[in-house]
């Protein structure tokens, strides 16, 4: 976590940086003075394309922001319905019930130890959806003596479909939904106003090198901020996994 918030943080830094300098040079070789007669025209259009870029890169915050929340909130479904399917096959007979619970032990194994670690490196892991089957099979497949034991069976169908609803939206949730083309779009729009706060003329150069500064900058933490919840599963604020990891210590020491 800590590695990919610095790696983010050096990013911001280049990007500002970058920036800066080219500013400076630009400086060097262009006098304020001619620079100052367009200001009022720069002024007008930095205004236009500022707003059009603030509205789009806003909008898509809200959206990514969205998306990372759902994220979260369906991980703790995923991991409720394992716990509720692993308390409402109690009614079953002790074999089918301690086959039932030795494969949700091991489809949390599957996920902690294998998924989860794919999906921080942008993969979409198909591993865990064999225990899945074998758990919904298994669940489908056995044949009540008791009423009690067709209730159990009707909540714990309802617990493997939600189960599986659950793992299947994970997956796509994982899936980047900023297309290329939009990413295409944010970086000219990026260039442009940072290229138009180049065509003031400002007699302090240096307090218009700090406003370029701080204009790169924050252009470039809203686009990591739209990176890192675009990818809900990776980088410095990756859905965390310990909802999972007290599950799997709470019903192993019941198991």
């Amino acid at each position: 976590m800590w590695t990919a918030a610095l790696s983010e943080l050096g990013i911001i830094v280049a990007i500002a940086l970058a920036a800066v300098g080219l500013h400076f040079v630009l400086q060097r070789r262009t006098k304020f003075e001619a620079l100052r007669k367009s200001n009022d025209v720069a002024g007008f259009l930095f205004a236009a394309v500022a707003t059009i870029f603030a509205v789009v890169l806003g909008f898509l915050v809200i959206i990514v922001w969205e998306k990372y929340d759902a994220a979260v909130a369906n991980s703790q479904v995923e991991v409720a319905a394992v716990s509720d399917l692993y308390r409402d096959v109690l009614p079953y007979p002790a074999a089918e019930r301690d086959q039932i619970r030795h494969e949700l032990h091991d489809y949390m194994d599957t996920v902690v130890r294998v998924e989860w670690p794919a999906m921080q490196r942008g993969k979409s892991p198909t591993a865990a959806i064999r225990d899945l089957e074998l758990i919904a099979w298994h669940v489908e497949r056995f044949q009540p003596a008791t009423m009690a034991e067709s209730n159990a069976q009707s909540k714990a169908m309802d617990q493997v479909e939600r189960l599986l609803d659950a793992r299947r939206l994970r997956i796509h949730q994982n899936e980047p939904s900023v297309p290329l083309i939009l990413w295409f779009a944010l970086i000219v729009g990026a260039c442009s106003l940072i290229g138009f706060a180049f065509m003031f003329g400002v007699e302090n150069q240096t307090s218009q090198l700090i406003m370029t500064g701080i204009l790169a900058t924050v252009i470039g933490l809203l686009f990591v901020v739209v990176y890192e919840f675009d990818s809900p599963f990776s980088g410095a604020v990756g859905v965390p996994l310990d909802g999972w990891l007290v599950l799997h210590d709470r019903l192993t020491q019941i198991h």
